[in-house]
């Protein structure tokens, strides 16, 4: 799902910089993805097709604001979408 940016605005201001608002997006998914990763992979794909260079930064701040709010299975899911971006080659943000 793609929600905008303003749908996640905290008061402690989690979730409101940099690879959001370059995005003008800011992905939400459940960190309860098959245990082979193809949730992972799909969702890396998409990622790298509709941010490009900017994909890496997303999943590394959505990982960053999960952890933050103690939602490590999140923030876990998310560094494995960081990983399979990396290893694509997509350029870091």
């Amino acid at each position: 799902m793609v929600y905008p940016a303003h749908r996640h605005s905290h008061s402690d201001g989690l979730g409101c910089g940099g690879a959001d608002r370059a995005s003008g997006a800011r992905l939400g998914v459940t960190a309860t993805g098959a245990a082979d990763g193809t949730d992972e992979q799909s969702l890396a794909r998409d990622m790298i097709d509709v941010l490009g260079a900017k994909a890496a930064a997303v999943a590394r701040d959505n990982a960053r604001t999960a952890a933050l709010a103690g939602r490590r299975p999140q923030a876990t899911f998310w560094l494995r979408v960081l990983g399979l971006i990396q290893q694509r080659g997509t350029v870091q943000g």
